[in-house]
């Protein structure tokens, strides 16, 4: 074990660890575990049902774990009471390929074998500053190509 999350509970007084994983909409899932559970986490996982989120997966399918990533480690500024942790999931001994950030680990070892590093930025501003008059986000065409209509 790389970190022992316990030993980082006790010493940083985290009472709660949001273990999670993004599924392949983008959307952050999450659970909520307190400190005390966290050593059997670290080495077993949360539990969560892989077709409910979103990763090429039926009800037959047994149960994915989040396997909390120790490095990744936020303790939260706005509630420094909750640490927040990325995952990776496993299923049946084995990563599930569908995890984004099985995925994306994958590349960046392909890259590094061809002499590359990767590097990533994100902006939250270019996907939601612009709305429509519904209020709804504009989408990427919507914005280079705004449509214009003539109000009675």
């Amino acid at each position: 074990m790389a970190k022992d999350l316990a030993a980082a509970a006790k010493a940083k007084h985290i009472k709660y660890f949001l273990i999670s994983f993004v599924d392949l909409l983008g959307q952050l899932r999450a659970k909520l575990v307190p400190a005390a559970a966290i050593r059997g986490m670290q080495k077993d996982g949360a539990g969560f049902a892989g077709f409910a989120a979103w990763l090429d997966m039926t009800p037959a399918h047994p149960d994915m774990f989040a396997i909390p990533d120790p490095d990744s480690l936020i303790q939260l500024p706005w509630k420094p009471e909750v640490g927040w942790l990325a995952a990776d999931l496993w299923m049946d001994g084995k990563p599930v390929e569908a995890s984004p950030r099985v995925a994306l680990k994958r590349q960046i070892e392909a890259a590094a074998k061809k002499g590359y590093r990767v590097k990533t930025a994100s902006s939250a501003s270019s996907s939601s500053s612009m709305r429509r008059a519904t209020g709804f986000p504009m989408t990427w065409i919507e914005r280079k190509n705004p449509v214009t209509t003539s109000q009675p």
